[in-house]
């Protein structure tokens, strides 16, 4: 039996070959599917606020709230200082909206417009960290891992920006992840340094390991997350993952598909 439309309309044969695409955002996920993902979005929102809101009290450039064995660093450096904990504050508290597919579909100009502040608090916060970096405890460990840091997160919300404007939605998602998660490194290096303290660890050795782990694991992660699909399509190669899947084919182009 003919299975096309009155109108004789129907989809074009498959050739020999020929391999299903995978939808992008179009595609709804089950609720069920969605529900670890709304609570993973709301611990990380709430950790954000949380690091962002401890961090915050540097901007009153008290010297009894910065770190005691870098007191004299921060002194020497309140305007990088500044910018670092300002533009990183912000940022905390921004990016996990960027992720909000209700705000993307319903409110495109409000994404925009947090879109643009964000990009603005990452290079605030990169370029105070980089001038901070000769200042950093435990050189040359800690310094090269932070400065690392800094670049890497220049790059990747550049090339989320890049993305954007190419109008290849499904890569700058991709990109705006590996963005937030070094953004993150904020909350997994407080995490790292205090239970490197309950355990007994020497500072300098958490310290110098922190600045690495911290971006390190949150970009593992964040790999991970992308190339099962945890932020609504499995991403291969295709669309710049490092790790995920070659053999998932992500398709931007469709007629009539919309990232």
């Amino acid at each position: 039996m003919n299975r096309t439309s009155d109108t004789g309309a129907g989809p074009p044969p498959r050739r020999p070959g020929d391999t299903p695409e995978t939808p992008l955002a179009t595609t709804r996920r089950p609720e069920r599917a969605r529900l670890p993902g709304r609570a993973a979005w709301w611990t990380i929102t709430l950790l954000a606020a949380a690091t962002a809101l401890l961090a915050a009290r540097y901007l009153t450039l008290d010297p009894e709230v910065f770190l005691e064995e870098q007191r004299a660093a921060y002194l020497a450096r309140l305007t990088p200082l500044l910018l670092h904990i300002g533009g990183g504050t912000a940022a905390l508290l921004l990016g996990p909206w960027q992720f909000v597919a209700r705000l993307r579909t319903r409110r495109p100009a409000a994404h925009r417009i947090v879109g643009r502040a964000y990009l603005v608090c990452v290079a605030a916060t990169a370029a105070g960290g980089l001038l901070l970096v000769p200042g950093a405890l435990v050189p040359p460990i800690a310094p090269i891992g932070f400065a690392l840091l800094d670049v890497l997160l220049v790059l990747t919300t550049a090339a989320a920006l890049h993305t954007a404007r190419r109008r290849r939605f499904d890569r700058h998602r991709v990109w705006m992840v590996r963005s937030y998660a070094l953004i993150l490194s904020a909350v997994t290096l407080r995490l790292w340094l205090v239970s490197c303290a309950a355990l007994g660890v020497p500072f300098d050795l958490a310290y110098a390991s922190a600045a690495w782990t911290c971006w390190l694991i949150n970009l593992l992660l964040a790999e991970l997350a992308l190339a099962h699909g945890f932020f609504g399509t499995a991403v291969g190669a295709e669309a710049g993952s490092v790790i995920g899947p070659a053999a998932v084919r992500v398709s931007a182009d469709r007629p009539g598909a919309r990232p």
